[in-house]
């Protein structure tokens, strides 16, 4: 369970430093791909000697759509995108300097990291891996 949880705050960690990069798709797919090994992870410790580990993981994706999400995306069913995102004037308080002088120049929009889903839907990208994350958190 110790290694479990050093695992656990590496990838917290790796989430939080995708965040500070916002664009990055590199630190991004790190983040994924640790979220990804976590859940094999954690059916070594679980599992019954006779489990399935394509059974489990697909039962913690049941569980959370963001789970399901970097699932894909670290299997290359769906993928990461760069684009521009409107962002309304109510929420302007909300954004850093750069991304507010940004927003003035490119007509109210910012580039944001994105999994674009099967169905043609956008998340932005750290909010998936944090609710993975915390998904993943409640398994243990």
């Amino acid at each position: 369970m110790a290694e479990l949880a050093t695992h656990l705050a590496y990838l917290e960690e790796a989430v939080a430093d995708a965040r500070q990069a916002m664009l990055s798709r590199r630190k991004a797919m790190l983040a994924a791909h640790l979220v990804d090994a976590y859940a094999d992870r954690l059916f070594a410790v679980r599992a019954e000697p006779a489990g399935d580990v394509l059974e489990f993981r697909e039962g913690l994706a049941s569980t959370s759509p963001a789970l399901a999400a970097v699932f894909d995306l670290v299997g290359g069913r769906i993928e990461l995108v760069i684009e521009a995102v409107e962002v309304p004037l109510a929420d302007y308080g909300k954004l850093g300097v750069e991304d507010f002088m940004v927003s003035l120049y490119n007509g109210h929009s910012v580039q944001r990291l994105r999994i674009v889903g099967p169905d043609g839907s956008r998340e932005d990208v750290h909010e998936v891996l944090a609710a993975a994350v915390e998904a993943l958190g409640a398994a243990r």
